[in-house]
């Protein structure tokens, strides 16, 4: 049997902590807009989890969740079946061991489970509810939680439980670090005085704040004024000022798109070597060694990764489909728009280093010939459209087949050829950046929900002033994409040999002779 926990915090002190919540929340907002704040009729109604991790030999989480004033005859829990960034079903209910419900007076309530991702608590009168049980806690993916003795990785949708018809209440989390780890390092924001304590305004909020908790580096500066914090284990020796210096480079260039920063503040989560990085709404977590700068062409690789991931607070998190948050736990939430949400984010990720000054045109240049060369020497090119690709992510191979076309890179040139229009037909005056400030300003600031697939294009003519009908069907059809069209807006060709194993090379390359409207936009882009 493994051994059963206990929350020990009164109710009393509970409606302390929420109306502590409650400034704080007030306070906070002044920072920021856009960011919604908890009423105080929600902060009394707050759900509070605590993780125990005292046992890290064990794999396992220990988890206290409470339920205060609740109603009913019988409550609902489930656990999220996927992890938003993560186009794959989880079933993280698979992981937890050890289920009970508690009432009032700490007597065991009855429940059952109706379906592999559903707990059904019947709640006998008790108003106060407390449920506790263990995830395990093995994987090590940004998708997935982990517990070892060396760190405690908690990746939300794989741990907290949620009520389905409760996921605007805010919920308080605490943390009981294993006497091991020194530091805890997430987006969540901290609550006053309460150590090791951390607030989140409503589920989607806390889905999308992962917590890592070890004996990390921590590293904090700021740039324009806004707190940022460099969380970084297993990294071995690197320059500091370096690093950080490069950094502040990137954020300045990436939110330099829009113009505006969605957050109070940023959180760099780097676990050590490993495969795989996802974005949050205010942080990220990846896992990376940092490479030495002197290994230009390593570092220019780890700083691309960064600047993906960090991108996507724009360009998925704020833009983004209306798919794509809130999101529906329990099932696949498919968009026809990934090849932008996505692949359009690996063209920014490039824009951005060069835009940084870590890349130059020619390197830019010759990274899209290698993207442009993946794209048209796959056997998935003339079966899939970026728009279908999008939508099948869920049930398709994650390394694709010969069947299959990835998003990312036939999106990256998509994303490449609407720039190169949008300043063509502006004659330089504006650029795919319009496009996302619109976007931003129109559906995440003043609507406060995300896009259609008709609401993109509309805002993508808009600014473009002209029909983009050859260029969306691109997108919905195999068709071959006219380059040498578009690359020649801002004076490029496309050069195209046979090679001896039949596959086909490219190179982007500079026209001799440029007109005047070719060398403005080419020295606008680039």
């Amino acid at each position: 049997m493994a051994k059963r926990l206990r929350l020990k915090i009164k109710w009393s002190a509970i409606l302390l902590i929420s109306i502590t919540f409650l400034f704080a929340a007030c306070e906070l907002a002044t920072f920021s807009s856009s960011v919604k704040t908890a009423s105080a009729p929600d902060v009394l109604k707050a759900f509070s989890f605590a993780v125990y991790m005292d046992e890290p030999a064990s794999n396992r989480f220990k988890i206290a969740f409470k339920y205060e004033n609740a109603a009913g005859e019988e409550i609902r829990l489930k656990m999220p079946a996927w992890c938003p960034g993560y186009y794959r079903i989880m079933n993280f209910a698979r992981k937890v061991e050890n289920f009970s419900a508690l009432g009032d007076e700490g007597q065991p309530l009855a429940w059952e489970k109706p379906d592999e991702n559903t707990w059904k608590i019947k709640l006998g009168g008790c108003h106060n509810l407390m449920v506790e049980y263990e995830v395990v806690a093995k994987d090590e993916a940004v998708a997935e939680s982990q517990l070892t003795e060396k760190r405690a990785y908690i990746s939300p949708t794989s741990i907290f439980m949620f009520v389905p018809d409760k996921m605007d209440y805010p919920v308080r989390v605490t943390i009981q670090p294993y006497r091991g780890f020194s530091n805890i390092s997430t987006g969540l924001e901290p609550a006053i005085e309460q150590p090791n304590t951390f607030y989140a305004e409503n589920f989607d909020v806390l889905y999308d704040c992962p917590i890592y908790v070890g004996n990390q580096e921590v590293i904090k500066f700021e740039v324009s004024g806004v707190p940022y914090e460099l969380a970084v284990d297993e990294a071995g020796e690197f320059n500091r000022a370096e690093i950080i210096s490069a950094l502040k480079r990137l954020i300045v260039a990436a939110t330099g798109v829009v113009g505006e920063i969605p957050y109070r503040q940023y959180v760099f989560i780097m676990m050590g070597p490993g495969r795989g990085g996802l974005e949050h709404r205010n942080s990220m977590a990846v896992f990376t060694g940092i490479p030495k700068v002197e290994d230009r062409r390593a570092f220019q690789s780890w700083l691309s990764f960064i600047a993906h991931e960090f991108f996507h607070l724009y360009n998925v998190k704020a833009i983004r489909p209306l798919a794509l948050g809130p999101f529906d736990y329990e099932k696949e939430n498919r968009t026809n728009l990934l090849w932008f949400s996505e692949g359009g984010t690996v063209y920014y990720e490039y824009l951005i280093l060069k835009r940084a000054g870590f890349i130059t045109r020619n390197e830019f240049l010759e990274t899209f010939s290698r993207i442009i060369e993946r794209v048209e020497n796959s056997a998935g090119r003339k079966m899939e459209s970026a728009a279908q690709a999008s939508y099948r992510t869920w049930e398709e191979p994650f390394f694709g087949s010969e069947t299959t076309i990835s998003y990312y890179d036939l999106g990256a040139i998509l994303t490449m050829i609407l720039d190169l229009k949008i300043r063509q037909a502006t004659d330089g005056q504006k650029s795919l950046d319009e496009v996302m400030k619109l976007l931003y300003h129109r559906y995440y600031q003043q609507e406060r929900r995300g896009f259609t697939e008709e609401e993109f294009r509309a805002a993508c003519e808009e600014v473009a002033g002209a029909d983009l009908s050859e260029f969306f069907n691109y997108v919905y059809t195999t068709e071959p994409i006219d380059y040498d069209k578009y690359l020649g807006y801002a004076g490029l060709k496309l050069e195209v040999k046979e090679a001896e194993n039949g596959r086909r090379t490219y190179a982007i390359k500079i026209l001799e002779e440029l007109n005047g409207q070719q060398l403005r936009l080419l020295t606008g882009w680039l």
